[in-house]
């Protein structure tokens, strides 16, 4: 079994049934080290002492294991709000806020909105429709492919 797979097999034990759920996962070799990376979130949003226990706990399977042996770096942390959206939980965890959808074909229209609700397969956002470059109160859902968005992103309001 490769490092990648022991690492992330170990990930997923820890992480079990929740709260933590995995977000995202890599092992890449820097032009010195190992680079490990994990996001994890949950529901109500991780703290840093459960990504820092992770942490040291996957410290020492590593060095008890020796299955790194030259220095490494270990991240783990939350994928932050520039991370896209990209699971079921993720999308529900995020219903009311506004979000920025990126599709496929790059002749379509990026779109801002509220998101609205989700399946397995799409996404509803509830638009504003402009006309001439000014907001209309008009707003109306409109449902997206999943497999026609590039990726989805939580906007950030100052207001």
């Amino acid at each position: 079994m490769d490092l990648t797979s022991k690492l992330k097999d170990w990930t997923l034990e820890y992480i079990g049934e929740g709260p933590l759920l995995l977000v995202d996962f890599s092992v890449s070799q820097g032009a010195k080290r190992t680079l490990v990376t994990i996001l994890v979130d949950t529901l109500e949003g991780v703290t840093i002492d459960q990504c820092a226990l992770m942490s040291r706990k996957l410290a020492h399977f590593i060095e008890e294991g020796v299955l790194i042996e030259e220095a490494y770096n270990l991240e783990v942390s939350s994928p932050g709000l520039d991370f896209p959206l990209s699971q079921g939980w993720q999308f529900q965890k995020n219903l009311g806020r506004k979000v920025k959808v990126w599709m496929k074909n790059k002749d379509a229209e990026n779109v801002e909105g509220t998101l609205v609700s989700n399946t397995d397969e799409a996404v509803e956002i509830l638009t504003e429709k402009t006309v001439k470059h000014r907001k209309i109160v008009a707003k109306e859902a409109t449902w997206f492919p999943l497999a026609e968005v590039d990726k989805i992103k939580v906007q950030v309001s100052f207001q």
